[in-house]
């Protein structure tokens, strides 16, 4: 609205006196004579410099700040550690009846006692563990479903206490149901809004699939999909293939993997390969975080560069303009501040060439930082 009027006014400003001359054609622009100034008219760069000064916008150097660009930390492989340093970690045993099945001569639930302490084993120091168990009441009958169903406890809460987590998963005896979905549900409910992926680890232990009605499915999506964004990962003992495509189905919508073990031998070897897989996400989720966060301050101070040094452009040539139209309407002689208007419009393409050199030493920064970013990936990979 403002440049119309603008427009306008000067659009009737022509209509005065003042304006009616014809402008400058070749002949006259390769005239000496006429492009000389007048007699009497001050023509030096102080004059020009000092009237420029009258209009200048801030500081240039403003506008050049300093992009932010780094690496990430990754850690190589490991049969001891996994990678990603999960910060909390919830551990959800299955206590139905049937963990009272044997696989290779062992029960499922000794297995079930042996890979929850190769987790915690893996897990670093500073982690936060819980162990959640669910089913652990009634029994497997249908007089004993509906107190099973109901029964999700938090027998550990989270700490950093092994020994009461090695104690907690040794005490649970398989009695009930599986209500998987439910203790899903309790589980989000014990982790915290705002986790980044992979810092929040729910880890089931199962031999079967959901017994109680509900949708384990839908709450592991909507559990790794939510605010805490949790993975959660299944390891099943001796899983019919039915029903371990139903818990494949669930670790897969809540952004883990499900391992149906079917040896006693194989709990240790189970284990470090969910460990591995944990690795290299990790490493994987570190890289693109890295380089997300390296584009985006790139991006940033380019575009703040590029703003600035256009919004200085733009009120100078606005104001210098404005002030070259009012003497003109005045009847004053412009001809320094056309000189001006040129020295100006110089200086702009100056500023505009620095502005572009300095977003493609930002780019090639960034370029940079990114392949020191892969490098350092692919060694651990």
């Amino acid at each position: 609205m403002r440049r119309t009027s603008y427009v306008a006014f000067l659009a009737l400003a022509c209509g005065l006196p003042a304006c009616d001359r014809a402008p400058r054609n070749q002949e006259d622009a390769s005239n000496p004579a006429a492009t000389a100034p007048a007699a009497g008219v001050k023509d030096s760069s102080t004059e020009v410099d000092a009237y420029l000064r009258r209009f200048a916008a801030e500081n240039p150097e403003t506008c050049f700040g300093e992009a932010s660009v780094g690496s990430a930390t990754f850690e190589a492989k490991s049969n001891e550690q996994p990678l990603g340093s999960p910060q909390r970690v919830l551990i959800a045993v299955d206590a139905s009846g049937s963990m009272a099945g044997r696989v290779s001569g062992r029960s499922k639930l000794d297995l079930a006692h042996a890979a929850a302490r190769s987790f915690i084993d893996g897990l670093p120091a500073e982690a936060e563990v819980g162990l959640l168990v669910f089913g652990q009441a009634g029994d497997n009958t249908a007089r004993g479903k509906a107190p099973s169903c109901g029964a999700i406890s938090l027998t550990v809460p989270l700490s950093r206490d092994r020994a009461a987590l090695i104690r907690g998963v040794s005490a649970v005896k398989p009695v009930g149901w599986t209500p998987l979905a439910a203790a899903l549900r309790q589980a989000e409910m014990l982790l915290i809004e705002g986790g980044r992926p992979g810092t929040q680890v729910i880890y089931v232990v199962s031999d079967g699939q959901e017994t109680c009605g509900g949708d384990p499915v839908d709450v592991a999506r909507r559990i790794n999909a939510g605010p805490t964004k949790a993975i959660v990962n299944i390891i099943g003992f001796s899983v019919p293939t039915g029903e371990a495509a139903a818990l494949a189905a669930v670790a897969s919508a809540g952004g883990g993997q499900f391992i149906n073990v079917d040896a006693g031998n194989q709990v240790d070897a189970v284990a470090a390969r969910i460990r591995e897989n944990g690795r290299q996400a990790a490493n994987r989720l570190a890289e693109s975080g890295s380089t997300a966060r390296n584009n985006l301050s790139t991006s940033g101070t380019a575009a703040e560069a590029q703003l600035c040094t256009s919004g200085i452009i733009a009120r100078e040539r606005l104001a210098v303009s404005a002030d070259v139209a009012k003497k003109r309407i005045a009847g004053q002689d412009v001809a320094m501040e056309e000189r001006a208007e040129k020295v100006l419009n110089d200086r702009h393409k100056a500023l505009e060439r620095r502005t572009a050199a300095f977003v493609e030493r930002l780019q090639a920064k960034l370029g940079r930082a990114n392949d020191a970013v892969a490098a350092e990936a692919a060694k651990v990979r």
